[in-house]
Parts: structure tokens; C-alpha cells; sequence
């Protein structure tokens, strides 16, 4: 399955919007200072903006584009 990889910068992630049942995020890291948020589709615009998301890549956790991009952020 295709995942997304975001960090947050606010600790803050998506929630589902109403009328969907469907869950957008698979995971969450909780850290003091940030997060890591596993998705299963790519945010909007408005999910950027509201939990100060950064994209990290497409893929899975153990793939090293993803691994080298969320090391930068945190």
C-alpha cells in the first residue's frame, strides 16, 4: 500500500472531514516538538496550512528517500 510521510511541526495532524468514513491517517509519532504522520492519501492544502505539515515522501517507512527527508526536519 501506498503511504505519505509527513512530519508536523505543531504536533497537530489530520482528522477525518464529515461524511467520511475513511481513515486518511494510518499513524501518528508523538514527539515534544514534532510528529510523524503516516497518510493514506496526500494532504490538501488546507492539512498543510492547519498542522504545518512537510512532505517527507511516498512509500514505505524503511525506504531511505523517506528516512533521509524526515531526519531533516527533526
Amino acid at each position: 500500500m501506498r503511504t505519505y510521510w509527513y512530519v508536523s511541526l505543531n504536533n497537530k495532524y489530520p482528522l477525518p472531514m464529515k461524511g467520511q468514513n475513511k481513515r486518511v491517517v494510518m499513524s501518528v509519532q508523538m514527539k515534544p516538538k514534532y510528529s510523524i504522520v503516516e497518510m493514506t492519501r496526500e494532504a490538501t492544502p488546507v492539512e498543510i496550512d492547519h498542522c504545518k505539515l512537510v512532505y517527507c515522501g511516498c512509500g514505505l517507512w524503511k525506504d531511505k528517500h523517506v528516512q533521509k527527508n524526515i531526519r531533516k526536519y527533526i
